[in-house]
């Protein structure tokens, strides 16, 4: 019986001395476990991120003149709150400052360049790293119109435009994110141009990808 009783005290000094040693170990960050989503630390009020946007559009608008263009885009995001709503609500909404340069494949015109801004709103759900998102820009740009020579393409130079964009954000750590999407785009003059020249517009939709930084 002495010796049960042996056996029990060095199994109880084991067992503390174990729990011990797997307290020490969790609380070092060599062994400690994050259970927040990547996602989580990534979207908070005031957060501010550049990214580098490129794109690929093709005319969708069914006119003569067919459109192929390569968007270029630099933006800031600026996170507005912090992750809010419930469900697959759950998210929050940034306003994006951008400004494009925009070659033209193919199609009348050489370039386009100008600005576009407006919201995202981030579906960031818990236990994702992809988030997908919503967004919407407007704004305004110029081009090398060649309406007066050719009397096709863009009524004059300066054109209003917005864009539509849905996709997806992988997060990477903190800092950088990897964007892929799909955007629609529309160039337009609201019909300044008429009636000398014709306003024909351009409706162009394709891929994006981009690449962003987060501080």
């Amino acid at each position: 019986m002495r010796y049960i009783h042996s056996l029990i005290i060095a199994a109880i000094f084991c067992a503390v001395a174990t729990l011990t040693e797997a307290e020490d170990l969790s609380s070092s960050p060599l062994y400690k476990v994050d259970p927040t989503p990547r996602a989580t630390g990534s979207f908070y009020e005031n957060r501010m991120e550049v990214s580098f946007e490129t794109a690929q559009l093709f005319d969708v608008g069914g006119g003569d003149i067919i459109y192929h263009v390569a968007p270029q885009i630099v933006a800031l995001h600026w996170q507005l709150d912090d992750i809010g709503n419930e469900g697959w609500l759950r998210g929050n909404t940034e306003f994006i400052f951008s400004g494009y340069f925009t070659p033209v494949i193919e199609g009348i015109e050489s370039r386009y360049t100008g600005g576009l801004f407006g919201p995202r709103y981030n579906f960031v759900q818990e236990g994702w790293d992809w988030v997908p998102y919503l967004e919407s820009r407007v704004g305004f740009g110029f081009t090398d119109s060649r309406a007066r020579q050719r009397g096709e393409g863009q009524g004059q130079d300066f054109f209003f435009t917005f864009t539509v964009g849905v996709g997806a954000k992988y997060i990477i750590n903190d800092h950088a994110n990897l964007s892929l999407g799909l955007i629609y785009q529309h160039i337009s003059n609201a019909g300044l141009s008429e009636p000398e020249r014709t306003n024909y517009g351009l409706d162009t939709l394709g891929p994006i990808v981009s690449f962003s930084y987060g501080f």
